[in-house]
């Protein structure tokens, strides 16, 4: 038996006339548009008896009084955010399924997208576009709002529900003043840590952890469900780590945020990475504050027109801010850049930008050799991480491209072993070879509160000094008692002559390029760290940190 179809149990109902019909054909055959849409937008009968008789048709449920048929414990799943951008508005989940209303049945990329992003599986039954505005309004309105998440935000033993309104509810604004709080201070990192009491707030400054501010431990989840949807994670899975990001706007500067989940037995931990949002940083060589002794020696590697330039250097010690500011030097009109990075720290007009990602099997070796068929001048790899990635990297230096990179090693001339030992022949590394540069981040004295002591005698044993005196940060409001403010990198570069390519291309070992450094007397991490200790510019405990970790 044939079915009818929707246009002819309309007319069967009596909802449209026979007459209009046949103007809706006209006009379908015109435009192309579904017979649907075309009956709705031209008036032809109300969406309410449309709706009821396309349900019929579909097998599907039509709900008229929305919100008597709704569970308010549903918007744990489903925030305003989803519902207001899908114009869909939740009932209830059961046995993992969320069942929605939505006046679009035709819709299916919508549902598909909230079922990945819910984790859920997706039932719809239909209602009109006014219900639907209605019953989210009326859902997600709280019943009481205090300008602090800290405060109570309940009223009549509805908390779950008010709990879970993350789009309307002040925890908006308190996730937005932590990334202001922690952009204002040049903080690298958020931390969210959830204990069994409470949920502390930390703020990466200088690379060091400091105490922000500490929530009730019933928001956690409210903070927590905010983030996620910002950096379009799964909301409802909370057993397993997650990975996303999100571009936050303040004072017409856009700051890029990378942000981590980890389950932990009190809730999730999350960690979010402020790419970008270090006021300080200026994207040049003469901004970094480095030594004129150094500036000189990069520049002098980058006027080379192609080998391979390495930065080396622990998690954290500027390397990306290094290569950016050489690339900035070399963005000319005349010359293509490309890069591979993981993530893309900051843009930059003019040069090519690829950002990896290993879930679609774009890494870093995949993304190289796409870009050596873009006809590139200089690439810059995000990181070495494997033979492959060398490789190739080592194959453009010598094939005509200067390559920039960054690997994970205790000091320049180990960079040099790190290769050999990732299957690289000593002959290729050693021709390709430009400049090795390694570095560190000191903290800087606090202009405000710095003084001279007198250096112990067990500390200028350590440091194999004769300074008779130092200086350090007394503390001081201006630096949060902390005695210092801001921090400078510290490096030694190492260019690469003929001898010191000859040594490596014969596979030399790490004490024989370390002697012929020695001979050549070029500037070691030591020398630099010792000079900024000597004017004032760091502490005996910075050097040590610094030179403890690097020596033998």
């Amino acid at each position: 038996m044939k079915h009818a179809s929707l246009e002819e149990m309309l007319v069967n109902d009596k909802i449209i006339t026979q007459a209009q019909l046949e103007e809706v054909n006209l006009i379908q055959k015109e435009t192309g548009q579904a017979t649907f849409y075309i009956i709705l937008d031209h008036q032809f009968a109300k969406e309410k008896e449309v709706l009821r008789v396309l349900a019929k048709s579909l097998k599907m449920d039509f709900v008229d009084n929305l919100i008597n048929n709704i569970n308010s414990e549903v918007i744990r799943s489903f925030p305003q955010q989803l519902a207001l951008k899908y114009k869909m508005c939740p009932l209830r989940v059961h046995e993992g399924t969320l069942t929605l209303a939505t006046s679009n049945p035709f819709n299916i990329t919508a549902t598909e997208d909230i079922s990945m992003l819910t984790g859920l599986a997706i039932n719809t039954v239909l209602s009109t576009k006014v219900d639907i505005e209605l019953a989210i309004d009326r859902l997600y309105t709280k019943r009481s709002e205090k300008n602090e998440l800290g405060e109570d935000i309940a009223n009549e033993g509805d908390e779950a529900e008010n709990e879970a309104t993350v789009e309307t509810s002040s925890v908006v604004r308190v996730v937005n003043n932590l990334i202001i709080d922690a952009y204002k201070v040049n903080a690298s990192d958020i931390h969210i840590e959830p204990e069994a009491n409470f949920t502390r707030v930390r703020f990466r400054v200088d690379g060091d952890l400091m105490r922000h501010i500490d929530f009730d431990k019933e928001k956690h989840s409210l903070i927590s469900t905010r983030i996620k949807i910002l950096a379009g994670l799964n909301i409802a899975e909370k057993r397993l780590p997650q990975d996303g990001s999100f571009q936050f706007n303040h004072d017409f500067k856009k700051i890029d945020i990378r942000v981590s989940t980890l389950p932990t037995p009190y809730g999730e931990n999350i960690v979010m990475r402020l790419l970008g949002a270090d006021q300080n940083i200026e994207y040049s060589l003469s901004g970094l504050g480095i030594s004129p002794t150094t500036v000189a020696t990069i520049e002098k590697a980058i006027r080379v027109p192609h080998g391979i330039i390495l930065v080396t250097g622990p998690t954290g010690s500027g390397k990306t801010t290094t290569l950016y500011s050489i690339l900035a030097k070399l963005a000319v009109p005349t010359k293509a850049i490309k890069t591979v990075e993981d993530p893309i720290e900051r843009k930059f007009e003019g040069i090519t930008q690829v950002q990896v990602n290993q879930k679609a099997g774009l890494t870093f070796a995949a993304g190289l050799r796409s870009i050596l068929r873009q006809d590139p001048d200089i690439i810059m790899i995000g990181e070495i991480r494997d033979t492959e990635t060398a490789e190739i990297a080592i194959r453009s230096a010598i094939t005509g491209h200067l390559v920039l990179s960054t690997i994970h090693t205790n000091d320049a001339l180990s960079s040099v072993i790190r290769l050999v030992d990732m299957g690289i022949e000593p002959f290729k590394v050693g021709s390709s070879l430009v400049c090795i540069i390694s570095q560190r981040l000191v903290k800087k004295i606090c202009i405000h509160c710095k003084k001279k002591v007198d250096l112990s005698t067990t500390e200028a044993r350590l440091l194999a000094t004769d300074l008779t005196y130092v200086y350090e940060g007394a503390g001081c409001p201006k630096c949060n008692n902390t005695g210092y403010s801001g921090r400078l990198a510290v490096f030694e570069t190492v260019l690469v002559d003929g001898h010191l390519e000859d040594l490596i291309s014969r596979g030399a070992s790490l004490e024989d390029l370390r002697n012929y450094a020695k001979e050549k007397k070029i500037p070691m991490l030591r020398d630099e760290v010792m000079s900024y200790v000597q004017n004032g510019t760091t502490t005996v405990e910075e050097a040590l940190r610094i030179l403890y970790n690097v020596e033998n």
